[in-house]
């Protein structure tokens, strides 16, 4: 399916929130996947992912997590980590990552949510929500806060999902009426699937309302192209979320 996609911004009281759309060719209404960008940044990679979603016939937004720090900064996470990287450039990363909290993508949230009633080509509530890496953390807090609004969460390779404080994220589960697909790697080297068991168990105990997978051969990363992508798994999990997406947001 054709599809448009183009840069946009947002007026909020914090600035300009920059925002990627993409939708079918047309004028809809489509049904709405907020779409939250991995930890280096909302790269080509996540604009293929976007595009891959929108072409199944979604109105994908997904906006820049790190607008505070610099206008869509992104980060190639092979020269961070290679022995001759610059410490400088870690330490920066570190800080825009570490200093987006949770609050701010809450309030980002807020914003996309008014910006979308003024835009015809975007349908109302029932919406979804697919995250990458700390974008997963991210669905799962928006599932917490709107759960009028969203009644499909999907996770891929995600970070920091299930924790040892009294708020975290994974909580949020057996509370929620809606469906929820998690797509994690056998071989990830960032957060293990032992690390999100927790997690695993809390949607598979959903029934048929949630699916939670480790896919073997899969690193962190796999399911943004270039990096570390991975067919099998990546065609796997987006299978599995447009499955989702079709039963909870119809």
């Amino acid at each position: 399916m054709p599809t448009v996609i183009e840069t946009r911004d947002i007026t909020t009281d914090e600035g300009q929130l920059g925002i990627v759309v993409s939708h079918p060719d047309g004028d809809g209404p489509f049904p709405v996947v907020l779409f939250f960008h991995h930890g280096p940044g909302l790269d080509e990679g996540s604009k293929e992912a976007i595009q891959r979603i929108s072409a199944a016939g979604y109105y994908v937004l997904s906006p820049d997590r790190y607008h505070r720090h610099g206008r869509f900064i992104v980060m190639d996470m092979r020269k961070m980590m290679a022995e001759d990287a610059d410490p400088a450039e870690r330490t920066r990363f570190m800080e825009i990552f570490g200093g987006t909290t949770d609050d701010h993508v809450e309030r980002d949230v807020q914003s996309v949510l008014e910006y979308l009633k003024s835009d015809p080509a975007a349908r109302p509530a029932p919406m979804g929500a697919i995250g990458y890496c700390i974008g997963a953390r991210s669905v799962l807090r928006t599932l917490q806060h709107h759960p009028d609004v969203f009644k499909v969460g999907v996770l891929l390779h995600p970070s920091f999902c299930a924790t040892d404080d009294d708020d975290s994220p994974h909580l949020v589960v057996d509370g929620f009426d809606g469906y929820i697909y998690v797509g994690i790697g056998a071989e990830d080297q960032m957060q293990s699937a032992a690390m999100h068991k927790p997690l695993i168990d809390a949607v598979n105990g959903m029934g048929d309302r949630g699916k939670a997978e480790v896919h073997e051969g899969a690193n962190h990363g796999f399911a943004v192209p270039g990096g570390a992508y991975h067919d099998a798994a990546a065609d796997r999990s987006y299978a599995e979320a447009l499955s989702m997406f079709e039963k909870g947001l119809a």
